[in-house]
């Protein structure tokens, strides 16, 4: 009979030479998988989401020089990225498809860098679970085929990074800091966070400078810092001033800003939620590994200031800089806004991880792959669901097509008050759709949208088009007026899809 200590000690050695996605091949077919993923969600041509809308009418409704003053419907976008939108417009027509091309190839390009930066800043054995992380992303994929530019927000901080990087490793290069500081200037113009990098950048290579006693190097990169600084200064006067003092981007982001200074325990939690919601968002992470992800960010962190520490600083100090916005109300710490640190969080964590296997391949190297699986499982087989079945968060578009195929002469449509904006996009499309009603927001006193839907009573047929359903404030609001419609009328008929519903209705009793 087999020893059984004996077959798992086989196992175990066996365990110990295997080596994931050494082999350059395997680096390059994960990125591979990245780029299909990516064309996937962009060729499934969902919806455009109320989020999306209301800069896609920007972007289409005005010329280039318009894009230059104040959006409307409070939006906010780089200027660079504005008229890089308007030429694909242009260029392709209004459809979602042009919408969504620059997203898609600052998505793609963001993949390559990324693999040349993480070649640059973690050890080889991280690397491959770095790739993975970032390559099956779901945010990741998701924002690179959204008309909004946090996909550019992520290529443009892994530039600065790989220049940052290869001015680290060459600190006397001068033509290198000139294409620091042009970068730097470029930056500013595509996203609004590269300046949270491109500063934390140049306070780490300053201090090397001046550590170093380069002082040549010193003078000219004050050079290309300022003449980014100018390029910066241009910039905030033509369109980033007028958003620091815009009070509906104010109010809307206002539970985004960190508490400065927290006077409450709760203002004190603010801090713990927001530090462990990054985790599943923007970085993608599941609570089921979230204490390990936890884990490995902290040792990623120690390991990488103990044996890299100027490489730490460039991945955490522009993290630090958004928490010092966000305390004085000058950027949002949340959700999409933060796409841009995903790249950091994720070569710290993979740093982490790898540390810790190897740390557990001491006692056992089954233990030490099975904690890297557990790490990877989820953002796998999320990314393999995405194949089948990609994201599509408010499908309004098919239920106007629903409505088209059976809409008669006389309908009244109803439209959701957060459904306007994709509403509005749609709407020349359909010959029925310049008619319609606008629903009122009554978030705090919903006994006003019975008042507001009392007002269609008389009408033999009703729409009733819901997206973007708002579930926030103690009750689903689609729940809630259909309840309302059956107080007022007779249901004829129903069409749902994800995120996105329609509903006719007999008022006329």
């Amino acid at each position: 009979m087999v020893n059984r200590n004996s077959l798992f000690k086989t196992l175990d050695e066996k365990i110990s030479r295997i080596h994931l996605f050494s082999n350059k091949k395997s680096l390059w077919a994960i990125i591979g998988i990245g780029i299909i993923l990516r064309i996937t969600q962009f060729l499934y041509n969902r919806s455009l989401t109320e989020g999306e809308a209301p800069l896609a009418l920007n972007i289409i409704q005005r010329t280039y020089v318009e894009l230059l003053k104040p959006l409307d419907y409070f939006q906010a976008a780089p200027i660079g990225f504005l008229m890089s939108e308007k030429l694909a417009v242009n260029i392709l027509g209004s459809t979602e498809y042009a919408l969504r091309l620059f997203p898609l190839i600052t998505g793609i390009i963001a993949l390559f860098l990324f693999f040349k930066v993480a070649k640059s800043t973690i050890c080889e054995e991280a690397l491959p679970i770095a790739l993975i992380l970032f390559s099956l992303g779901d945010h990741l994929i998701y924002f690179s085929s959204e008309v909004k530019q946090y996909s550019s927000d992520v290529t443009m901080t892994l530039l600065i990074i790989l220049i940052t990087v290869v001015l680290l490793n060459n600190n006397s290069n001068i033509k290198y800091i000139f294409m620091f500081g042009l970068i730097g200037a470029l930056s500013f113009w595509f996203s609004h966070p590269a300046v949270f990098t491109f500063y934390a950048a140049t306070l780490v290579l300053i201090l090397t400078s001046i550590r170093t006693k380069k002082w040549q190097h010193f003078i000219w990169l004050c050079v290309a810092v300022a003449a980014a600084t100018i390029s910066l200064g241009i910039n905030y006067f033509s369109s980033l001033e007028s958003l620091s003092r815009s009070k509906g981007l104010l109010d809307a982001w206002q539970r985004s800003f960190m508490p400065l200074p927290p006077t409450s325990l709760d203002e004190i939690k603010w801090f713990g939620y927001t530090f462990l919601r990054i985790f599943k968002f923007p970085i993608g992470l599941s609570i089921y590994e979230l204490l390990l992800a936890v884990l490995a960010f902290v040792v990623g962190c120690i390991v990488m200031f103990c044996k890299r520490r100027k490489i730490a600083l460039l991945l955490l100090l522009p993290i630090l800089l958004a928490l010092i916005a966000s305390g004085f109300h000058k950027y949002p710490f949340e959700g999409r806004l933060l796409l841009f640190i995903t790249p950091s969080m994720l070569l710290i964590i993979s740093e982490g991880i790898d540390f810790i296997r190897r740390k557990t391949a001491q006692g056992s190297h089954f233990i030490g792959i099975a904690l890297v699986g557990i790490l990877l499982a989820y953002p796998i087989c999320l990314a393999g669901y995405r194949v089948m079945r990609p994201r599509a968060p408010e499908e309004l578009r098919p239920v106007m097509e629903y409505i088209n195929e059976h809409y008669e002469s006389g309908d009244v449509i109803y439209v959701y008050y957060a459904s306007l904006n994709a509403y509005k996009y749609y709407s020349s499309r359909f010959n029925y759709a310049d008619n319609y009603v606008s629903g009122i927001e009554a978030r705090f006193d919903w006994s006003n949208y019975y008042i507001d839907l009392k007002k269609l009573k008389g009408n033999k047929r009703v729409w009733v088009m819901l997206s973007h359903i708002t579930t926030d404030y103690g009750a689903n609001e689609e729940k809630l007026f259909v309840s309302y419609l059956n107080i007022l009328g007779t249901q004829l008929d129903a069409f749902e899809v994800s995120g996105a519903a329609v509903y006719l209705y007999d008022l006329d009793e």
